[in-house]
């Protein structure tokens, strides 16, 4: 498997490259920047030449503008030219491509310049490409830095208890078989009418939690956080606080959860994390 990094060519959209050079390099992932050029458009220019001329010219003067960035970067990685075919949505050009060259993630940014990430936050394509792809998305929605952190790279995987935020697991497990990177599980616990008190309650989770460490890679390292969540507080700060506590590196979380607070699509705590964290988020998409 190796992760693929989707980018339209501009600064703004290669913001999450050096997050994902950091996964990719604990994970042992091969790391390739992919650019698909839509023949029709972006050669339109070398009018003069014959298309597939026109489309090789493109391609080798992308590759040498996307070379020195990701030196630039930190990274090491293959890069990838591919083609939108006529008639084909940016997204399904981007997964298709990503699916060839055997992608375990995909890695972009939610707020490109231009091409097929440049709306705004979830606008269109990084929201059709979460929606319709079965693996897990790293995406970074402020242009951070990446922290300097002590080894090894640190996950924070949260679930809130119900089976469709549990995709996290069957989506992201698989590639952190080579053990390189630390693993925290957390789940935020809110107290609610009926509740057997929070002592209870928490172990409950904490339990849960328990089980689930049975589905990723039996030799990594793994912790488990349950915390209660403060009063008038929500659940996305106290999981980025939770990030903040351990010196996570990327935050882990399903698009759907239990309620309407956790669905993506509904704009809840998956799209606040991405909107507000100064760390990459990792989305897996579930079909609950």
């Amino acid at each position: 498997m190796k992760l693929v990094v989707t980018t339209d060519g501009s600064d703004r959209s290669l913001c999450v490259l050096p997050h994902a050079a950091a996964f990719a390099e604990a994970a042992g992932l091969p790391l390739v920047v992919m650019r698909v050029l839509d023949p029709w458009h972006d050669a339109g220019d070398e009018f003069a030449l014959k298309l597939d001329e026109a489309i090789a010219k493109v391609s080798d003067r992308w590759r040498t503008e996307l070379a020195p960035k990701i030196e630039a970067a930190g990274a090491t990685a293959e890069i990838h030219i591919g083609q939108r075919k006529r008639g084909e949505d940016m997204y399904r050009s981007i997964l298709r491509e990503a699916t060839d060259l055997d992608a375990g993630m995909l890695a972009m940014d939610t707020r490109g310049a231009g091409g097929a990430v440049r709306h705004a936050l979830f606008g269109s394509v990084a929201m059709s490409v979460v929606s319709h792809t079965e693996m897990p998305v790293m995406t970074s929605g402020a242009c951070i830095a990446v922290a300097e952190k002590p080894a090894p790279y640190h996950l924070l995987i949260t679930a809130d208890g119900s089976e469709g935020a549990n995709a996290v697991f069957t989506e992201v497990g698989p590639l952190l078989a080579g053990g390189g990177v630390k693993v925290t599980l957390a789940t935020i616990y809110e107290p609610k009418f009926g509740d057997a008190g929070d002592e209870p309650e928490m172990r409950k989770a904490h339990a849960r939690l328990e089980g689930l460490r049975g589905r990723l890679p039996a030799d990594i390292d793994v912790d488990i956080v349950v915390r209660r969540i403060e009063a008038l507080g929500g659940v996305d700060t106290a999981i980025m606080e939770v990030a903040h506590d351990v010196g996570a590196n990327a935050i882990a979380i399903a698009t759907h959860g239990h309620s309407a607070r956790y669905h993506l699509l509904a704009g809840s705590t998956a799209l606040g994390i991405v909107k507000r964290s100064e760390l990459p988020v990792i989305l897996a998409r579930s079909g609950a």
